[in-house]
This record gives C-alpha cells, sequence and structure tokens, in this order.
C-alpha cells in the first residue's frame, strides 16, 4: 500500500501540497460514498428523511397547537435517532479504508525534511527487559553530523543523540544498541522521500507507521524516532494542519458527488 502510494505522490507536485489534498480528498469523497451506498439501506434512509422534513414542517404550520407540536417533536426524534442508526453500520465499513488514507497522508504532510543547518533528536527505545544501555553508539552518514554523546535514560530504557543536517538527500543513520544494529532513514530536503519519524517492529506498528520496513521482532530495539518538524499548509492567510482541510474539501466533494453517484445520505 505504501508504494502505490508513493506511485501516486510521484506524479503530484511536491513545492504545493494542495494539489495532492484536493485529489486525496475527492478520492476519498468518492470511495466514503459507494461504500455508504453499498452498505447502508438507502431506500429506508429516504424514508426517514422524508418523515423527518414532514415532522419539521408540521412544527412550523402548527406552531400554536401545543399537542401537535411535542406529538412532532417527539416523532422528530424518534426519526433522527433511527437515521443515525442506519447511518452507522456503512460508518463502521468506512474506518478501515479512510484511516489508511489518513496515516498515509501524515507520512507525507505530517513532517516535513529537516533543512541543512536544522538539528533533530534520535531516540532508541529497547523492548523491555533489555536494560543494558552502555555500548549504544550511532553512526552518521556524510550528510549528517552527531552533535551530542548518547544521553541515556535506563529507567525508560531510551538513549538519545542530537544529529544536524549537512547536505540534501535521504541516508541511514546505523544505530548499534545491545549487540544489534538497526537503520533509520533520515530525509534532508529537498528530496521527494516521505520523512518517517518512526521506525517500529510489529505488525500492527508496523500498519500505523508504514514509511520504513519493520525492525526485527527478534531484535532487542522496540523503535527509532526521529523529530522532524511539523509540517503545515496555507489556508486564509494561516499555517494549519493538514488534516483540517482535507476533511473539508472531503465533506464539500461528499456532497458534491452525492447526487451523480446516486447516494442518499
Amino acid at each position: 500500500m505504501t508504494r502505490v502510494f508513493d506511485i501516486l505522490f510521484a506524479l503530484l507536485p511536491t513545492a504545493n501540497p494542495w494539489p495532492g489534498l484536493v485529489t486525496l480528498s475527492l478520492a476519498t469523497a468518492a470511495v466514503a460514498l459507494l461504500i455508504f451506498r453499498y452498505t447502508s439501506n438507502q431506500r429506508r434512509i429516504r424514508e426517514l428523511k422524508d418523515q423527518i422534513v414532514s415532522h419539521l414542517l408540521e412544527v412550523l404550520l402548527y406552531r400554536d397547537e401545543l399537542r401537535v407540536v411535542a406529538r412532532a417533536q417527539a416523532r422528530l426524534a424518534v426519526d433522527n435517532l433511527r437515521y443515525l442508526g442506519h447511518a452507522l453500520v456503512p460508518l463502521v465499513f468506512m474506518v478501515v479504508p479512510v484511516g489508511l488514507v489518513v496515516i498515509q497522508a501524515d507520512l507525507r504532510y505530517g513532517r516535513r525534511p529537516l533543512r541543512p543547518g536544522e538539528s533533530a533528536v534520535v531516540t532508541v527505545r529497547l523492548k523491555p527487559g533489555h536494560t543494558s544501555l552502555d555500548d549504544a553508539a550511532l553512526k552518521a552518514t556524510p550528510g549528517i553530523a552527531v552533535d551530542t554523546p548518547a544521553v541515556r535514560m535506563p529507567t525508560l530504557g531510551e538513549v538519545s543523540w542530537r544529529i544536524r543536517a549537512i547536505a540534501p538527500g535521504a541516508s541511514d543513520l546505523q544505530v548499534t544498541v545491545a549487540g544489534a544494529t538497526a537503520a533509520k532513514r533520515v530525509v534532508v530536503s529537498p528530496c521527494r522521500a516521505a520523512p518517517s519519524p518512526l521506525r517500529t517492529c510489529g505488525t500492527w506498528q508496523r500498519l500505523l507507521h508504514p514509511g520504513e520496513p519493520a525492525l526485527s521482532s527478534d531484535g532487542p530495539i522496540e523503535w527509532i524516532s526521529v523529530s522532524y518538524p511539523e509540517a503545515s499548509v496555507r489556508l486564509l492567510g494561516r499555517r494549519v494542519r493538514w488534516i483540517w482541510p482535507f476533511f473539508a474539501l472531503t465533506l464539500v466533494f461528499g456532497y458534491a458527488l452525492k447526487g451523480p453517484l446516486r447516494v442518499q445520505l
């Protein structure tokens, strides 16, 4: 899945995130609508919407008749609950595909690469039971400098270093700790590689952090992180996280496409 997204994002501009966000929001809205259409009772949803509108009209037309208004409001509340019940079923089916899209998008829009001269912190955490940090070492490539010696935190099972970006490109740091060696990619702009902040082990963690191959499950290292700066997009003169325009655009496209796709929401 990560390779597929790499191919898709390779076709989009890197300097401006908006073409990618618009394309991703449009595709997400279309997929979500199709899931909603084929996993919900469209006929019943249409009937409930008509009933809700009729109850609202009843409240407006007979607002001087308290008994009629009270009965209409009670039926309105019941039909709203029924409508929400029908809408919850397709939402369950949407969680996995939309969640995977958000994870892949956050890999590319959530963090930005380091710029030459910027610093970051590399942290290694050992699995429970592996507390020996005395031999922890970090070996950098020519494009990265290690500015500080290892800072060990035995109670947390962690060791950290501060690094500094020197030259653009993507390179691998070599971490040696507790007799095991693992690599962590560091991306310095300008570079099309996605800046993955965490390399971890385990299937589920790999799903949540898909930027790099999983660490060995037999090794002592639980994860390796790089503190990349948070990325943002410009919206109405302000810098915001990518997730807000993404969801806003997805809602707009969803309502725009529900007619052509014949979906009752």
